[in-house]
């Protein structure tokens, strides 16, 4: 079985942004996981989408989204104590905890160029692909 690696909004909008100062990195990320299996969950999904549809852009996004072949995961009902303690333990933004979650759930990393979600991450085992500061 492959390993997994579960994306952030922000490793998504590095990679198909070219004016995002973390397109290089997610170039590499993404060449160095080709092959992983790429997540995202459906909340980071949606935050990903927001600035293409304020903007006029998100049939594009959407596209150029379902060409990566990420799987995009849901949050289901039973996640939520777990989110619950993982948010109140870490005081990361929920769609922060939602990505950490899923990376634990599936026992695989995560990517990501937030450095708080990076180090709560770390601090509970799990593999991190970031650019490096």
């Amino acid at each position: 079985m492959a390993e997994v690696v579960v994306l952030d909004a922000s490793a998504l909008i590095a990679l198909v942004s070219s004016s995002d100062p973390h397109h290089k990195w997610a170039l590499e990320m993404f060449r160095d996981t080709a092959s992983f299996d790429l997540q995202m969950t459906a909340l980071s999904q949606a935050e990903a989408l927001v600035h293409p549809a304020r903007n006029g852009k998100l049939d594009k996004f959407v596209k150029t989204f379902s060409a990566l072949g990420l799987v995009v995961t849901p949050i289901e009902g039973s996640d939520a104590s777990k989110l619950a303690t993982l948010r109140a333990t870490t005081t990361l933004k929920m769609p922060d905890a939602c990505v950490l979650h899923q990376a634990i759930k599936v026992k695989g990393s995560i990517a990501t160029t937030d450095n708080q979600l990076a180090q709560a991450a770390k601090s509970k085992g799990v593999g991190v692909f970031a650019p490096k500061v």
